[in-house]
């Protein structure tokens, strides 16, 4: 009796609700399909805003690279032009010192526009002084004694020099190698006309030297690296200390100190090694003497 009017109370008010039951089926219906036709219309907009931006990006990305391309080409053609500009001035040094070995009339005029001074410049006696003011005689001066050893190609006057330095930081558990040594007259202007291309040619004259006014030319220098430091980074390993304090001991000094750029024409190179006999090696260091152009007095600076 008890199921039967439970029962009936349900499907009476069933009855009676019947209207509010179907308007909040109908609500629920109803929203659940507004959200998923707003769901569908939002991931279309978003598609289509991510396409358009897509092709924006796309379209930036073309613009960028044609930009690119042609500061590229100009840039090719400004470097082309400054190495152009190198190899004309180089043959024309040659030639001039061609003229000057040969009598030309011009000779003595060529001289001295080459040489600011008239010693120190035999190229095969290690008090050569080479620098922007001093060029080598002739400009395409090949030493006739050179020979390799330990990785470095030097005249006979500095190789056995070398070789004893060499073993002596190997000794003291600072050994080095050698990067660069003697380079011909053709060396050098392949040398600095990569520099040239690289920096413009007042660039590269701070660090590297024109054809013919190359220490390397003589066979008395060496650049040296150690432990994959090469170049600015050799000045902070504990090899260069040492060479500090015992290349003289074997005739070497560095060529080129901070702070003397007005007196060598060149930037600091802690890896720059010349060879210039003991004697005056340990004279420099005992005076405190940094150039060589400020220990026989000569003239430096720019060309």
């Amino acid at each position: 009796m008890k199921k039967r009017t439970h029962s009936k109370a349900v499907r009476g008010w069933l009855r009676r609700h019947r209207i509010s039951l179907l308007v909040i089926t109908g609500a629920l219906l109803l929203l659940g399909g507004s959200i998923a036709w707003y769901g569908i219309t939002t991931n279309s907009t978003v598609s289509a805003k991510e396409a358009e931006l897509a092709a924006f990006i796309k379209e930036a990305d073309a613009q960028k690279k044609k930009l690119d391309d042609a500061r590229e080409v100009k840039l090719k053609a400004e470097k082309e032009a400054a190495a152009k500009k190198a190899a004309e001035e180089a043959k024309e040094a040659a030639e001039a010192a061609r003229n000057d070995s040969s009598g030309g009339t011009s000779g003595s005029a060529n001289s001295k526009a080459c040489n600011a001074s008239s010693t120190h410049i035999n190229p095969s006696s290690i008090d050569v002084v080479v620098n922007k003011k001093h060029c080598m005689q002739p400009v395409t001066y090949a030493p006739g004694d050179l020979v390799t050893s330990n990785g470095a190609t030097l005249s006979a006057k500095a190789v056995t020099a070398f070789n004893n330095m060499y073993a002596a930081a190997a000794a003291a558990g600072q050994g080095f190698y050698v990067t660069s040594s003697y380079r011909s007259y053709s060396d050098q202007v392949s040398t600095y006309n990569y520099w040239v291309s690289v920096s413009g040619q007042a660039g590269a004259d701070t660090y590297s030297a024109r054809p013919g006014y190359s220490e390397h030319q003589t066979g008395f220098v060496i650049d040296v690296a150690a432990n994959g430091c090469v170049l600015d980074c050799f000045g902070s390993t504990s090899q260069y200390q040492w060479f500090q304090q015992h290349a003289a001991d074997y005739g070497f000094i560095q060529r080129y100190y901070k702070g003397y750029e007005g007196i060598t024409g060149y930037v600091s190179e802690e890896w720059h090694y010349r060879y210039v006999g003991v004697t005056v090696a340990k004279d420099m260091q005992a005076k405190g003497i940094k150039t060589l152009e400020q220990y026989w007095g000569l003239p430096g600076g720019d060309y």
